[in-house]
């Protein structure tokens, strides 16, 4: 390669004139980047670095060095516990979660940091109460009369929109859901570890179950996908987690199985303890 010379710039800043082996060498030492400005006499205007071909090993190097973005568009946008993510990020970290499980939770991961998915949770959550509340209210003063069509006793229409079940709700959902997946986490991850999985850690099986309870929260808004949402929730928990944790997904499929198998059964139990307390007092 001729010893060229180059006028760069960054940010408006100038950097000097360097000749193309300075150029090298400030791309591989991270001086200067790929986006830096440079100019030669003769040129009509400014191209920068990772446009020129001689300077194309140079800029090869640097992307290999630049950790891989986000496989989900929320932990792009949420970089500190005071951001505010947009719908459009909401939406499309939703729909990623859903539907394309295999590329979001296979992907690598660059950190960790428990602050994106827990700030998924809680969003998803107070977004669910913000949406579903008003279209479960509804559905339930359409009740009774639904009820009398079908010959099934009617009830008093409880209130379209209640404003303290409303607040409480706003209030508890979020916590509800902040506990409940650190205590579903804590013990999946367990039975996982007894099967002999869970290898990438606890933190990687908060992230995965994190993101997928809060889709299930935002899907549980709307009455319609609702019935769904149990068998969705566990076919989708054991995918992500076998794809997280690189591992066959027959014990994400063990492990979130038992936890469910143990949670409708203790529900049974204390369905039909009720019941008995009816008639036998």
């Amino acid at each position: 390669m001729s010893s060229q010379t180059y006028h760069l710039a960054d940010r408006g800043q100038s950097l000097g004139t360097l000749d193309s082996q300075a150029v090298l060498a400030g791309l591989a030492t991270g001086r200067l980047s790929p986006d830096t400005l440079s100019w030669q006499e003769g040129e009509a205007g400014w191209v920068a670095l990772r446009h020129r071909p001689e300077f194309a090993s140079g800029v090869s190097a640097v992307a290999s060095l630049e950790p891989p973005p986000p496989a989900l568009p929320w932990e792009a946008q949420v970089t500190r516990w005071s951001s505010r993510p947009q719908f459009a990020t909401l939406w499309a970290t939703l729909k990623a979660v859903l539907f394309r499980p295999q590329a979001t939770f296979t992907a690598a991961v660059s950190s960790d940091s428990l602050r994106a998915p827990i700030q998924w949770l809680l969003w998803a959550s107070v977004v669910a109460v913000l949406v579903g509340f008003p279209l479960w209210s509804v559905l339930l003063s359409l009740r009774p009369a639904l009820l009398g069509k079908f010959g099934m006793p009617e009830t008093a229409a409880p209130a379209i929109f209640n404003l303290t079940y409303f607040f409480r709700a706003l209030a508890l959902y979020p916590l509800a859901a902040f506990v409940g997946t650190f205590v579903f986490t804590f013990t999946v991850h367990g039975l996982l570890r007894l099967f002999g999985g869970g290898q990438a850690g606890w933190r990687r099986t908060f992230r995965t179950l994190a993101y997928v309870l809060g889709a299930m929260c935002l899907v549980l808004a709307l009455p319609v996908t609702a019935c769904a949402v149990p068998l969705w929730a566990f076919i989708l928990a054991l995918l992500a987690l076998g794809f997280a944790h690189q591992e066959p997904a027959w014990r994400g499929f063990l492990a979130v199985g038992l936890v469910a198998t143990v949670g409708c059964c203790s529900g049974l139990i204390a369905s039909a303890w009720s019941v008995s307390r009816l008639f036998f007092r």
